[in-house]
């Protein structure tokens, strides 16, 4: 169904650029979480896609470099070691800058969590310090994923600043270099995240929504489409088009009619409950005597 709609979306995109009523410019931001030994070439076939139909920036560019074109950043939540071992090659071939997300709390260690419905950390050995340290700066940004990948809105706000925080402060001080990006663990945030996240010091916060990214210069949050190494090549280029850019409307729009359906019954049930009310014979048994008093002799 989302690939049916990105389709549609991406045909109109085509014929109001016809029409010159288009977007000169676009960029999106992929978001990858690693690379496998068996998907080492079905990623380096998606980079060679990337590079044919759009411009690879860094994710921590201050706004786009021109007034038109297509551009995409490239990141990785997780910090893992298949990134290292099967992307970074690929990377370096094309020349393409990307952005890695540590979990300060995991550095060289096995990964626990599940990225619901994304490729499963679970098992996977993320990134050590020491390989960090050795990652070529002039083409992998550092960013923050926090310090132990928790769902950030069901924690508390001290919570939420201590692995903010503390992931940024510790990155900084064992790397010796500035941590500007932050990247929401599986893609959830909600006002508080992002107030604390500048707070922080953070430039930038990644989410999970597929929105247009860097439209608007010095922006806060940016969102991501969700890439895989199973995504057919059509599906692809519709993420590199901005085309599942509706994604966050439907999920909005479905949110707020579930809430009133959530609401609806919730006041049906309220109605429809039961009382304490005496039963209705005895109602109208002592309505019928009243009357019955009422009544002129």
């Amino acid at each position: 169904m989302c690939f049916v709609v990105s389709l549609f979306v991406r045909l109109i995109d085509v014929i109001r650029a016809l029409l010159g009523q288009g977007p000169r410019i676009r960029c999106v931001v992929l978001n990858y979480h690693t690379v496998k030994p068996a998907e080492r070439q079905r990623f380096a076939d998606q980079m060679d896609l990337l590079v044919r139909v759009a411009k690879p920036i860094r994710a921590d560019v201050k706004q786009l470099p021109d007034k038109q074109g297509n551009y995409v950043a490239v990141t990785f939540d997780d910090g893992l070691e298949g990134v290292l071992d099967h992307a970074l090659p690929e990377l370096e071939k094309r020349a393409i800058p990307a952005t890695i997300f540590v979990v300060t709390e995991t550095m060289g260690e096995y990964a626990n969590w599940n990225d619901m419905g994304a490729a499963d950390a679970v098992g996977q050995k993320a990134l050590s310090l020491q390989q960090l340290q050795r990652l070529p700066t002039h083409l992998i940004t550092i960013g923050s994923h926090s310090m132990t990948h928790p769902f950030l809105p069901s924690i508390s706000k001290d919570e939420i600043r201590q692995e903010v925080l503390g992931s940024r402060t510790k990155l900084e001080q064992l790397l010796k270099r500035e941590v500007r990006l932050f990247s929401c663990p599986y893609g959830v945030f909600n006002s508080t995240v992002v107030n604390t996240c500048r707070e922080a010091g953070y430039e930038r916060v990644f989410t999970g929504m597929a929105t247009m990214a860097f439209s608007e210069p010095n922006e806060f949050v940016t969102g991501r489409v969700r890439t895989t190494l199973s995504d057919w090549p059509l599906e692809l280029r519709l993420k590199l088009a901005g085309a599942y850019r509706w994604l966050p409307t439907a999920i909005a729009w479905k949110r707020r009619m579930a809430s009133r359906f959530r609401r609806a019954f919730s006041d049906k049930a309220a109605v429809e409950q039961p009382t304490n009310a005496p039963p209705r014979s005895l109602i109208q048994s002592s309505s019928g005597s009243a009357g019955h008093e009422r009544s002129p002799r």
